[in-house]
């Protein structure tokens, strides 16, 4: 009997192997689109045709924040499309709409928006440490001041060394030195690994003799413009931090290439750029940015700290600037607990506020943030309280929003890609003076890193990197186990379960397991004899000992093309 039951267990199995790959190719012939293709793999989104150079973009140093927090949030309900979609998924029968940017790989395409860095094509270590930075401000001669904001949390000046190059000048808060500039330049060379477009950034010091104030220089304040002074200048770097010889330290931001116009939004298109043809909300390289942003808590991300400029080219190039409120720094002061953990506007918790009259507390209100701060030189930034699948800004923005789970396991995949050492060499370039504050913020750093991988690659087959092969009259894919290099799962509790099959729904493999992630299959078949391009797909199931999780969790299809052979189409 027992026999019995299992011979048709297994039989019923394989009909429903069979049934589901059927289904899957019959759906692929009723779509206009396969996940797969015979062309080439876009690697490339030709965005940076030539265009009229358009007007800068008018903007509010608080609409942003207003506009998000609340219009945003009201026009959600009144959009059917989206009204269904959350049905859909409260009811499981869909999605979340996945990003419309990416190719058969899964991928996003290098374009104006982003790079092919450091996880597609590893960088060396002083790659990694130098950035997007080709020159610092020369400070053997002097300095001459164009520009200055006297008002606001971090008053700074706009100044052009003897080389004729031009960089915004920002100071630490006095009562954290090295704090918002060490984070400006850690945080720019992670985004800028990353593959995004990043200003450069640099940490200097000059003397406070060598600056002069050039003719004409204007500053506002109380609401009146007037002639800056010397006075006003001697303002500006009164109790900034110092070095040897009573040198200023600084954070020195170079001027972009081409022309600012204006910034670009987390949210719909640009009116005037014909190249922007894709719903900021909708791209993968900025829904993946949660992720980036949760490992460095740069809860300030928004549309005010980006920048579009114009380029020599004729194309608008998107960049992320300001890293100032990262790490542990909030531009002059430090992060507060409330920062990573709920918008400072948050109607989920207010509304459990009010039902409970009062009595719940959220964790974050009961952290004095002062008994966290190791070194004044690193603020509040700490690892335990990371949950990386509930991080979120200071405001909403509409991308990270409509992040989905393939989004974060890219943003998590840029996130791993950094090494230990990686990220302590980005660290020394943040010129911390204290050996133990340099040693605190690596490791902080580090164990945010695996927090975000375990939590994500724990939530999708993080098979990557797949590549194809033949060897010895096998046709050979192979491909990488990030959450094996990781760290996070054993290789030896793990086993790969796979089933191999053709376009017209030949089975040729079904169900068979390896250890090693490497499936080869020989091409002694009739099948691999033809002279026409075939493709073979594999259905892929990841499965670990000391884990139970959805086998759709766990499942990644993989297209090869024969003829070459080459993976055409991943899906996950």
């Amino acid at each position: 009997m027992d026999r019995k039951l299992s011979l048709t267990s297994i039989l019923g199995n394989k009909l429903i192997n069979l049934f589901s790959i059927s289904l899957l190719f019959i759906l692929m012939g009723c779509s206009t689109s396969k996940p797969y293709t015979l062309g080439p793999i876009k690697t490339f989104d030709p965005d940076t045709s030539r265009i009229p150079e358009p007007q800068e973009n008018e903007s509010f140093q608080y609409w942003d924040r207003i506009d998000n927090t609340i219009f945003h949030q009201i026009s959600k309900p009144l959009d059917l499309n989206n009204t269904v979609r959350v049905t859909g998924r409260i009811l499981g029968i869909s999605t979340k709409k996945q990003a419309d940017n990416i190719n058969h790989l899964d991928e996003v395409p290098e374009s104006s928006w982003y790079n092919y860095r450091h996880f597609y094509s590893p960088m060396l270590i002083e790659e990694i440490a130098r950035g997007p930075n080709t020159v610092s401000p020369d400070t053997s001669g002097l300095w001459t001041i164009f520009s200055a904001k006297l008002e606001g949390a971090n008053p700074g000046f706009f100044i052009e060394d003897v080389n004729g190059n031009r960089f915004l000048i920002k100071f630490d808060g006095t009562n954290y030195p090295e704090l918002a500039t060490s984070a400006d330049v850690i945080g720019s060379k992670i985004f800028h690994a990353a593959g995004y477009n990043v200003p450069e950034a640099t940490i200097t010091y000059f003397h406070p003799e060598k600056v002069i104030i050039a003719d004409g220089v204007m500053v506002e304040e109380n609401g009146e413009k007037r002639p800056m002074t010397q006075q006003d200048y001697n303002k500006i770097i009164k109790n900034r931090t110092t070095g040897n010889k009573g040198n200023i330290r600084a954070l020195a931001s170079k001027f972009v290439d081409g022309t600012p116009v204006g910034q670009w939004e987390f949210k719909g298109t640009r009116k005037d750029d014909p190249n922007d043809r894709v719903a900021h909300e909708h791209r993968r390289e900025i829904r993946g940015m949660r992720v980036i942003s949760s490992w460095l808590n740069d809860t300030d991300r928004r549309d005010a700290n980006t920048m579009a400029v114009y380029t020599d080219e004729g194309y608008i190039k998107h960049l992320v600037q300001d890293f100032g409120n990262t790490l542990g720094a909030n531009g002059g002061g430090i992060h507060e607990p409330i920062y990573g953990q709920a918008y400072l506007i948050d109607p989920r918790f207010m509304a459990l506020n009010a039902v409970s009259l009062g009595l719940y507390v959220n964790y974050w209100e009961t952290i004095d943030a002062q008994n966290y701060i190791p070194h004044p030189s690193v603020g509040y930034f700490r690892s335990e309280t990371l949950n990386p699948g509930n991080w979120v800004s200071v405001h909403p923005l509409p991308a990270y929003e409509n992040m989905t789970l393939r989004d974060a396991f890219w943003g998590a995949k840029q996130v791993m890609s950094f090494s230990d050492k990686e990220i302590a060499a980005i660290v020394k370039t943040g010129k911390l003076t204290s050996p133990l504050a340099e040693e605190y913020l690596t490791k902080v750093l580090i164990e945010r890193r695996d927090k975000i991988g375990k939590h994500w690659f724990s939530r999708i087959n993080p098979i990557d990197k797949f590549r194809a092969a033949v060897k010895n009259d096998s046709l050979v894919l192979s491909f990488s186990d990030l959450g094996i290099d990781g760290k996070f799962f054993n290789a030896t509790d793990t086993k790969y379960e796979y089933s191999v099959w053709i376009e017209d729904g030949k089975h040729l493999i079904d169900n068979q397991n390896v250890l090693d992630p490497e499936i080869k299959i020989s091409l002694s078949d009739n099948y691999f004899r033809e002279k026409s391009p075939i493709v073979i797909g594999y259905k892929v199931i990841t499965r670990r000992a000391e884990e139970s999780i959805s086998e759709k969790a766990t499942l990644v299809y993989v297209f090869l093309e024969k003829n070459g052979p080459r993976v055409v189409g991943i899906e996950r």
